[in-house]
């Protein structure tokens, strides 16, 4: 099963959704050390929600498995992989950013942001991190429209990013859609790492809080950020939920 995989895969979740599961540390190491030539290396963090999905949609699944590197976004699946014996820890795309960010520092490694809400969400998070990250080189962003970019306009940010050779672009444009993104552009970017991260963007910048690290740790921090946005989270988180629950009982989980 790992010759199906750019970076080998360690754990399949219900025998179909594969993940390089490690700690923070082994992550960043191997983040850091993805091949970018001839193709550019593409990073997703796979929680529940996205799990579930590619068990009802095969293009999804074939963009997961299409990614150069998936880590394991959600503490009910590091569960289900210490029960096989994998020895790992919850890496989400806010805390492994951060550490790329810092570790990048010293070797002068380059950055650009593609998604936030608006341009004002990109500014500020530039603005914190360059606080919080003296040095840190920030070379563009953009902020897409809600709405698909036609050809064209999806050319003319590639042409950018590429002239401006990063060493790492960050999206944040949401789930599923930024992992179809990130998939589709490891052909048209140019000798980059790029990374889905969620709403790693609107935490940065302040426009959306994250639970505390108690809460993170208990593995709840669905919870937390389901109350703060019940309305557009219901359908992932209580309805994926029971999904969850569902595939549990019907299908095994694999360490590879």
């Amino acid at each position: 099963m790992n010759e199906d995989y750019t970076f080998p895969r360690n754990f399949l979740l219900w025998g179909k959704v594969g993940f390089c599961a490690s700690n923070k540390e082994i992550a960043v190491k191997n983040i850091m050390s993805l091949q970018t030539y001839p193709k550019s290396a593409t990073v997703g963090f796979v929680g529940i929600p996205a799990s579930v999905i590619c068990m009802e949609n095969e293009s999804v699944s074939k963009v997961y498995r299409n990614l150069t590197y998936v880590s394991v976004d959600g503490m009910p699946i590091i569960k289900k992989c210490r029960r096989v014996g994998i020895s790992c820890e919850r890496c989400s795309g806010p805390d492994i950013m951060m550490r790329i960010i810092e570790e990048g520092i010293k070797p002068g490694k380059t950055h650009y942001f593609y998604g936030g809400k608006d341009y004002s969400i990109l500014e500020k998070m530039k603005s914190n991190l360059e606080v919080k990250y003296p040095g840190i080189s920030i070379v563009g962003m953009y902020s897409p429209p809600f709405r698909d970019l036609t050809e064209e306009e999806d050319k003319k940010v590639c042409n950018e990013i590429n002239s401006l050779h990063p060493d790492y672009v960050w999206v944040g444009i949401g789930q599923p859609k930024q992992d179809y993104w990130v998939e589709q552009h490891g052909q048209l970017l140019k000798n980059t790492t790029i990374l889905g991260v969620g709403a790693a963007f609107d935490f940065i910048a302040g426009s959306l809080n994250r639970a505390p690290k108690i809460i993170q740790d208990a593995g709840l921090e669905w919870v937390y950020r389901f109350i703060k946005e019940p309305g557009r989270l219901w359908s992932r988180y209580i309805i994926g939920g029971l999904k969850y629950l569902i595939y549990n009982r019907k299908y095994k989980d694999l360490a590879i």
